[in-house]
């Protein structure tokens, strides 16, 4: 393949990616419904208005979120964010195999447990929020383990929980640790706070 065939075929892979992500845009109107990535992790964890996971959907096919038919508005029902989510690892399969689907022929997203079609931006909906939703009941464990410690603490360990339980108000839920710990989320500090084993991504950073 000539350099002038393949930067081409570079370029329309670009322009492609670009086009699946414009389709994946959820209408600002509905950022509010998720919360942003840098308010603290106390304020995650006082965030009310998060629907719950159905469950059930783990075994779903994933060809009975995609169909054929057009969706004639790019609006969701009036009782759409009143509906459960579907699981975090099926919204990002979902969201994975979107490209694939698009080429294929799909035209709109379907919820196999309601009737009527719903706009592409949907997939991409479910996996911002489904990604909130496993945040908060990380976060939750790691707050209830942290307590379950203070209980029983002497002053000095009492004294390093009450920092933690500090540093929750401050640390964004969703934002990057800085410095030697540079390739670490916040989220992954929640996984220090618990008594399960520790995981070697951990100890190799």
């Amino acid at each position: 393949m000539n350099s002038f065939i393949q930067d081409s075929a570079i370029d329309l892979s670009l322009d492609l990616q670009q086009h699946y992500a414009h389709l994946l845009v959820f209408p600002q109107c509905y950022d509010s419904f998720i919360p942003a990535p840098h308010l603290p992790i106390s304020a995650l964890l006082d965030f009310t208005n998060l629907p719950p996971f159905d469950h059930s959907l783990t075994v779903a096919d994933l060809h009975c979120f995609f169909t054929s038919e057009h969706c004639v508005t790019n609006d969701v029902p009036a009782d759409f964010l009143d509906h459960s989510l579907p699981p975090l690892s099926l919204s990002t399969q979902l969201l994975n195999t979107f490209s694939q689907a698009y080429h294929d022929g799909v035209k709109s997203v379907k919820d196999p447990r309601f009737l009527g079609n719903l706009p592409f931006w949907v997939v991409q909906y479910w996996h911002d929020l489904g990604c909130t939703i496993a945040a908060k009941e990380r976060w939750s464990l790691a707050r209830d383990w942290l307590s379950g410690q203070r209980e029983n603490a002497d002053t000095d360990l009492a004294a390093a929980i009450d920092e933690v339980f500090s540093s929750l108000r401050v640390l964004g839920w969703g934002t990057t640790l800085r410095g030697p710990a540079a390739a670490l989320q916040v989220l992954d500090l929640a996984e220090f706070l618990s008594s399960t084993p520790m995981k070697g991504r951990f100890i190799d950073a």
